[in-house]
């Protein structure tokens, strides 16, 4: 019996390697996986829905649960807020499938069919990102189905609450978030699958605190976030990984000997300045541009300023205290290596396709884009 499918992870790096899942680890599945264990996966509770079978899918037949932003080829999942993943949790689902493989007694991803070969995600957009990253050709996953008698809005209100439901803390899953949750409440609102008062959207949203392990005081505290907020501006989620994805998918490209980009996080203020000094000592002929990305943004707009101009400042204290510790207190003017400016996030406020560009001579880490023809600036009201 096969316990979990150790695949070949050069395929990360040479793209002439394919992994695949085969049906023997989907037999594998369904001898290991006790369904008992998880009534909340394959029980009978479900409304509009039923658990239909595990089974291997094409790659291209799996579909994300919402259209994406047309200006970028950045992907996000409906019920996850930013993705639901940042670069720790990345890395830490990324070490588990290429240390223990995907193992094949706990749930797999969950998806919906709309007809045959047209299914898309309930949950399992991270770990679908690692298997685009092994060049894996197929999927392994659990399908449901429409109950007869149901609309489809009322299977796509089931199916934003499962979006939650569905990721308890446990590899390979990524854990539901409080931000999620409420994402998920204010869709709710919006869509009048539930009334705008504190007791249906608490009693809507249970399974989903019980799923995450919140408690009734915190429980209470986000309903009212949801009461209160009601609506938050849309961006953009950003990791390591995401981010590259916008790059590579930009207008801002390497120009051998000129030009090279880098993308850092904004909380890695340390450890990207060393690595731009490194990249730029190792390629003294070209500029080395250095983008930050500002992570899972719950606060819109100002909390995306404030990530990004602090790291601006944050890097301008590095250097200063280079200055006075190896130069005298001499002023450090970098050679050929230059804190570029911030991928845009909120999608509302900036145009996707433009870097937000840092004014050089800022002493508080302003940024500027270019919109309708007008030069338009942005800088934290943060002390």
């Amino acid at each position: 019996m096969i316990i979990s499918h150790k695949f070949n992870i050069s395929a990360a790096v040479d793209k002439t390697i394919t992994n695949k899942f085969l049906d023997e680890h989907l037999e594998s599945m369904k001898a290991l996986l006790n369904k008992g264990a998880y009534p909340q996966f394959y029980g009978d509770s479900f409304k509009t829905i039923d658990f239909d079978r595990f089974d291997i899918l094409e790659a291209g037949t799996i579909s994300l649960d919402q259209k994406q932003d047309p200006t970028t080829n950045v992907t996000a999942q409906k019920a996850r807020r930013g993705g639901g993943i940042n670069d720790k949790e990345e890395k830490r689902l990324d070490n588990s499938l290429a240390t223990k493989g995907v193992l094949l007694n706990v749930p797999p991803g969950a998806v919906f069919q709309r007809s045959e070969k047209n299914y898309f995600y309930i949950t399992g957009m991270s770990r679908d990102g690692r298997y685009i990253k092994y060049n894996f050709s197929n999927r392994l996953v659990a399908v449901y189905k429409k109950k007869a008698g149901f609309t489809d809005d009322q299977v796509q209100d089931e199916l934003s609450q499962l979006g939650n439901i569905f990721n308890p803390k446990q590899l390979p899953q990524v854990a539901t978030k409080e931000y999620d949750i409420i994402d998920e409440g204010i869709r709710a609102i919006d869509n009048e699958w539930v009334e705008e008062l504190y007791q249906p959207i608490h009693d809507r949203l249970v399974p989903q605190f019980d799923a995450a392990c919140i408690g009734k005081m915190r429980s209470s505290l986000l309903v009212m976030t949801i009461l209160n907020t009601k609506s938050i501006t849309p961006v953009l989620p950003m990791t390591a990984e995401k981010a590259k994805q916008w790059l590579d998918g930009s207008k801002y490209k390497d120009i051998p000997n000129k030009v090279k980009y880098i993308v850092v996080s904004y909380d890695f203020v340390t450890k990207g300045q060393v690595g731009a000094v490194k990249s730029a000592f190792k390629n003294p002929n070209e500029e080395i541009r250095v983008i930050v990305h500002c992570g899972i943004i719950t606060g819109g707009l100002e909390q995306y300023t404030d990530r990004l101009t602090n790291f601006w400042k944050d890097w301008d204290t590095q250097l200063t205290a280079y200055s006075a510790v190896f130069f005298g207190d001499k002023s450090v003017q970098p050679r050929n290596l230059t804190l570029y400016g911030g991928v845009p996030q909120v999608t509302e406020e900036f145009d996707t396709a433009q870097v937000c560009l840092f004014r050089q001579d800022s002493v508080s880490g302003e940024f500027t884009q270019k919109l309708d023809g007008k030069l338009k600036s942005w800088i934290s009201n943060t002390p």
